[in-house]
């Protein structure tokens, strides 16, 4: 054994054995808490004593014979093998001396005279057999674990010591501190002894852990790992080591923590790099190993103190064992010496766990059932009742059920989603049917969307039962709706919403989830089922302003309701961002947060959508839930396919499938599925995109906004595949429903553009032509990125004499929204306006700054398609042709040269200044000056090769 940890104890034992045969008898009492070395302590100077020569006695307490007379002092007399080789009877003696010890020990009046004079001959005979054991040589009696040895024992050790204190004679006994460890009688007897030495084995500290660490691991490692490993174990040696063997069963599997052939811990590679240190199954069972080698009553705390965790007490701890309090505070210091814990609570979860695992389910739920009783008793609060009462599995009273509702609301305010749910389930199965019931639904389904959305739909089957039994409570009723409508349910939605409005008339929940304009644009169709005379009329944006206290859902509902219906309102853009700002996410704030960036994507607000989607994604990741994640990053897929980013596109609706599986969607699939189909096919995977049309939808996703969603960009893929018919049969199919439903605007989908660029390749000029028209009308102000894709359509169908004015003006509106690929086609198509006139040198490099953004973007299909204009990235010959040209340029300054190549490709000023971090005035005073060096009067007259090297 390695007696590193314990060198100022060791020192003191190696002074009482060396000349033992020169010196009267020594006690040493080596006290400590449950394994802290005290038995290796004792296996220790037995060696040692040995080694010196001396004869060595052992024996150990143990629990089980506490009440067997004499079991400890027969140890020291009959299990030796000096016993066993004598052949002169002393043996038989000996067991007849043991006979009378225990037969005196059971006389009804130990305090006669005649029967303490027998005592006394029985201990003083012996008394003389432990003596003659030495056979003339110093002797060393050792007795571990002394708080367990019977009380006859303890007399006759006692008088042994008594009577041979001149002899040379060692005794060394291990003692566990603890509750019910101390014999007072016996340790007043030690305290007169003259030769008295008491050792406390202390804890160990942070160096002498960090030393048991370097036997087996590096001496990086170990410095590294030993704070840790101190603070798990509280010092404990045997946890320590448990937690050694872990360490080296995590970073060596199946290898030993001795060195093959040798008596000593060597160091052993392979652990240098673990970073952390591993709690695992060896200090799991060490822990119970310390627990069961103590003392009930300190078993019994452990097991308290796991029930209770943050609740315990001495006055809970005392109350819940019926123990008194004495016995629970010493108990609790006996476990903080041990290791076990600290401040109050284990060290580790893990030991905690330990506890809770190794008793009888039984035992356990009582103890839970208890706890809840005594804490709700002394006015705990309702979370710290609540958890006892999950545990039962069972409600009693109204009481309970008090305080599982009110722990779950709080705990939802809190975001403890596994807490709240598990008092739901609970208060669910004993509430009786009414409004609480109802409420306790309703909250069951917002969590199962929150949690696992696949597994929404027996709850709301739990609420239509309800609600066709007539209970269901009015404010549980829009839940029901909002999970029928996601699950394309309409019929059911529409026969809830009619039954609901007779139900509860008036200015009802359900008219009022009605009247909100995300549910509207929405669900277009369920008008149609629920009829118009049940059909409220939304609300304006100036009647939510006007109002005080409108719920966020409303509120933006308006704004989104107003865009799609009436166009876009920078009103509703300006108050969806308001809602943004002032909103925090939540179960009941996820619609009208994802409707506000709705809002805002649709006003072409595409930056800000993307930095508030960012935020709430970040937001959504913390507090954790899928039914958060998914949709927000839908939605941030959305606004980056408007942005002409389709590789990002793509990676945030795939996250979106991977945190809600597709039977979890529901209709939402939809504005998914649509984005991949559309992304791919900008970047030319047509397969790709074929593939998700295949996917399955729910039936009632032709009657949402993402079935039009859905349907536009099949209708995507078909036009750049080549199938002009199927794609404007998609095209006027979204027209017709739009304008049924009363949301024809081209902020939602701009079929009428979509459908006059198929017209035009079928011949159909005049049509192409009335279509675009209308769409360009629809185009309220701060539509950029819609009224630059319908202008490039326009001058598609305009010809030449209208071609460059109205691409130019396409051009300026997506500087302000940021979508590339729609800039890509508008360059493309001022390109060949260039090349139709002859302009060769201007349609090269509008096709070559068109092809870059395309190839950045990946659009492949974009790139071969500005092949024959631009040739991708020039040839060498192309450049070496164009550097021989010459200019006048070397009178420009470098500044001059950066603003004038900038603006020769195109670039307002407004995007030179951004890109070179200058402002417009700046870019302004530079082109004045170079208009002047190179006599030039207009942007269109600068030449393309003042930079070759300038990124466009």
């Amino acid at each position: 054994m390695s007696l590193v940890e314990r060198v100022d104890e060791w020192a003191l034992l190696e002074d009482v054995l060396t000349n033992s045969a020169e010196r009267p008898s020594r006690v040493v009492v080596v006290r400590g808490p449950v394994a802290t070395g005290k038995s290796e302590m004792l296996n220790a100077v037995a060696e040692q004593a040995e080694a010196r020569g001396l004869a060595v006695l052992r024996a150990t307490g143990l629990r089980a014979e506490r009440r067997t007379p004499m079991a400890v002092f027969g140890q020291l007399l009959l299990h030796t093998d000096q016993v066993g080789e004598q052949e002169d009877g002393t043996a038989a003696r000996t067991a007849r001396l043991l006979d009378d010890a225990r037969f005196t020990a059971m006389l009804r009046d130990p305090d006669s005279e005649r029967e303490e004079h027998v005592r006394a001959h029985v201990m003083r005979s012996l008394t003389t057999l432990l003596h003659a054991q030495a056979q003339g040589r110093p002797l060393a009696v050792l007795v571990d674990d002394v708080q367990y040895a019977d009380i006859p024992s303890l007399q006759c050790l006692q008088y042994a010591m008594r009577e041979l204190r001149a002899k040379p004679v060692v005794v060394v006994l291990g003692l566990r501190t603890g509750p019910g460890a101390e014999r007072p009688l016996f340790g007043a007897e030690l305290l007169r002894h003259p030769r008295l030495t008491q050792l406390r084995l202390a804890p160990l500290g942070e160096s002498a852990t960090a030393a048991l660490l370097r036997a087996h691991v590096d001496e990086a490692t170990a410095q590294r790992l030993a704070p840790d490993a101190h603070r798990v174990s509280g010092g404990n040696p045997l946890l320590i080591r448990a937690l050694i063997h872990d360490l080296l069963a995590h970073d060596v599997p199946a290898q030993d923590l001795r060195a093959p052939g040798t008596g000593t811990d060597t160091p052993r590679p392979g652990p240098a790099g673990t970073r952390t240190l591993p709690v695992g199954d060896a200090y799991r069972q060490s822990v119970l190993s310390c627990l069961h080698r103590g003392e009930d009553a300190v078993l019994a705390v452990a097991r308290g103190l796991a029930v209770l965790d943050d609740a315990a007490s001495d006055a809970t701890l005392a109350g819940l064992l019926d123990l008194d309090r004495e016995t629970v505070a010493l108990s609790l210091r006996t476990l903080e010496a041990a290791g076990l814990t600290g401040a109050g609570s284990f060290r580790h979860p893990l030991a905690r766990t330990a506890v809770l695992d190794d008793l009888a389910r039984a035992d356990r739920i009582e103890l839970h059932r208890r706890a809840a009783e005594l804490l709700r008793r002394h006015g705990a609060e309702p979370p710290v009742v609540a958890r006892h009462i999950v545990a039962t599995g069972e409600v009693t009273g109204a009481e309970s059920l008090d305080v599982l509702w009110e722990t779950a609301t709080r705990a939802r305010r809190d975001e403890d989603v596994s807490l709240a749910i598990a008092c739901l389930h609970l208060a669910d199965e004993a509430c009786p049917r009414g409004e609480r019931r109802s409420e306790i639904l309703a909250e069951l389904a917002r969590f199962a969307w929150r949690v696992r959305p696949s597994t929404l739909g027996p709850h709301l089957n739990a609420l239509r039962a309800a609600f066709d039994e007539g209970w269901l409570a009015e404010g549980a009723v829009p839940v029901l709706l909002s999970g029928l409508l996601w699950q394309g349910r309409f019929e059911e939605a529409a026969e809830v919403a009619r039954k609901g409005q007779v139900a509860h008339s008036g200015a009802s929940a359900v008219t009022a989830y009605l009247a909100a304009g995300a549910v509207r644009t929405t669900y277009p169709a369920l008008r149609e089922r629920v009829g118009a005379d049940n059909w409220p009329a939304p609300q304006s944006i100036a009647d939510v302003l006007a109002a005080r206290g409108v719920d966020p859902r409303h509120r933006v509902g308006a704004a989104l309701n107003t865009v799609l219906t009436r166009g876009v309102d920078p009103g509703a853009a300006d108050l969806a961002e308001t809602v943004l700002q002032g909103t925090r996410l939540s179960d009941a704030t996820l619609e009208a947060l994802t409707s506000a960036l709705s809002v805002l994507i649709y006003c072409d607000r595409l930056g800000r959508a993307a930095h508030w989607c960012d935020a709430l994604l970040r937001e959504a990741t913390r507090l954790g839930g899928p039914g958060w994640q998914a949709p927000l990053s839908a939605v941030r897929a959305t606004v980056a396919l408007r942005q002409g980013n389709a590789p990002d596109a793509v990676r945030y609706a795939l996250n979106a499938l991977s945190w809600i599986s597709p039977q979890g969607w529901g209709v939402g699939i939809g504005s998914v599925l649509a984005t991949l189909v559309s992304a791919h096919t900008a970047m030319g995977q047509y397969e790709q995109a074929m593939a998700y049309l295949d996917h399955h939808v729910p039936d009632g996703l032709k009657e949402t906004r993402y079935g039009l969603e859905l349907l536009h960009a099949r209708g995507q893929l078909y036009a750049a595949m080549g199938r002009v018919r199927p794609a404007l049969d998609d095209f006027l199919t979204c027209g017709e429903l739009m304008t049924r439903w009363g949301i024809d605007q081209p902020a939602l989908v701009p079929w009428r553009s979509a459908a006059a660029e198929m017209h035009l390749r079928t011949g159909g000029e005049a049509e192409a032509d009335r279509l675009v028209k209308e769409q360009l009308a629809k185009c309220g102000p701060g539509q950029s990125r819609t009224r630059a894709q319908t202008l490039r359509v326009l001058a598609e169908v305009a010809g030449l004499r209208r071609h460059h004015h109205a691409l130019h003006e396409a051009i300026e509106e997506l500087e302000k929204c940021e979508d590339r690929l729609e800039l890509v086609r508008a360059l493309g198509a001022l390109s060949r306006s260039h090349h139709a006139l002859g302009e060769l040198g201007q349609a090269r490099m509008m096709a070559r700054r068109a092809w870059r953004i395309a190839r950045d973007a990946r659009a492949e299909t974009l790139c071969e398609q500005l092949l024959p204009y631009g040739d991708g990235e020039a040839s060498g010959a192309d450049r070496t042709a164009r550097a021989g040209e010459g200019c006048p340029a070397e009178e420009l300054t470098d500044a001059e040269r950066r603003v004038a190549s900038l603006a020769s490709f195109g670039h307002s000023n407004r995007e030179i200044a951004r890109k070179l971090f200058i402002t417009v005035s700046t870019v302004e005073q530079h082109l004045t000056r170079v208009y002047r060096k190179l006599n030039v009067s207009r942007r269109k007259d600068l030449p393309h090769d003042l930079l070759a090297d300038t990124a466009c």
